[in-house]
């Protein structure tokens, strides 16, 4: 990986591949290490530009910038994405978001791109949730405690030995948004989207309550999307995104999206 100074911040990243860029948000607690399978697949078709969020994997642990932070969590990683998208001069790219990455996905493609003068040409986002009231937003960082659990070896392997002070702060600034009343996209990021868009996920997912509704509600907003929905269940209290749960037919489905709009 390779590093890129960002403000006060030292950003980790990879971009390996041929083809056009692709952006890719890792889930919340997530490294770009934790999607090494996955870029290896894509790069064979992308450019793929994966990074380590501020706080997590190799780029700077601080926790900075707390006002930007609390004036929009997802954004501000958007934002960031934009400044590192210019450090590699790339002007317009593909998006792949994943759980809480696909809520800076949308970020990105409804606002911070255009505010940054750069194209998003296409983009996936799975396993989100757009609006979180505050129990969702609550049962939602319930079931990270699951993932820290089963996955320590892991978080110490993208974060290093002091992971759990990391995702822990992390949980704590969440929970003060979930305290506040929750989370929320505004509709008018989401309705700018200017690119075809692909939602997938799990039909029913106990982390991400009435997500077909959800979807729907996100299908009137975006001008161009569509939607596919596994017909089998998430697990009931472990955090899998569908592209991992199932990952043969969410490349099935996203490659298809991307034939049927000349993307590969």
């Amino acid at each position: 990986m390779t590093t890129v100074t960002l403000g006060e911040f030292e950003i980790h990243y990879t971009f390996t591949g041929t083809g056009e860029t692709l952006l890719l948000f890792p889930d919340n607690l997530h490294a770009a290490q934790a999607y090494e399978q996955d870029i290896t697949r894509l790069s064979a078709s992308f450019q793929v530009l994966a990074f380590d969020y501020p706080g997590f994997g190799a780029s700077s642990h601080a926790w900075l910038y707390p006002d930007e932070l609390e004036v929009d969590y997802f954004g501000f990683r958007a934002d960031l994405a934009c400044h590192l998208l210019a450090e590699v001069n790339i002007t317009a790219c593909h998006v792949l978001g994943i759980g809480g990455g696909a809520l800076a996905a949308l970020h990105f493609a409804g606002r911070q791109a255009a505010l940054h003068r750069l194209r998003p040409l296409s983009l996936v986002a799975d396993s989100l949730l757009a609006d979180y009231d505050a129990r969702a937003l609550h049962r939602w960082l319930d079931v990270r405690e699951h993932f820290y659990v089963r996955n320590a070896h892991r978080l110490e392997a993208w974060h290093g030995a002091n992971w759990r002070a990391l995702v822990d702060a992390d949980t704590r600034f969440l929970r003060r948004m979930a305290e506040r009343g929750g989370y929320a996209i505004p509709e008018k990021f989401i309705n700018a989207i200017p690119c075809p868009t692909l939602l997938t996920g799990h039909l029913q997912d106990p982390v991400l309550p009435n997500l077909a509704r959800e979807y729907a509600r996100l299908s009137d907003l975006i001008p161009n999307c569509s939607i596919y929905l596994a017909g089998t269940a998430g697990h009931p209290y472990i955090e899998r995104p569908f592209l991992w749960s199932n990952p043969a037919a969410f490349y099935q489905v996203a490659e298809l999206f991307w034939e049927q709009n000349n993307i590969t």
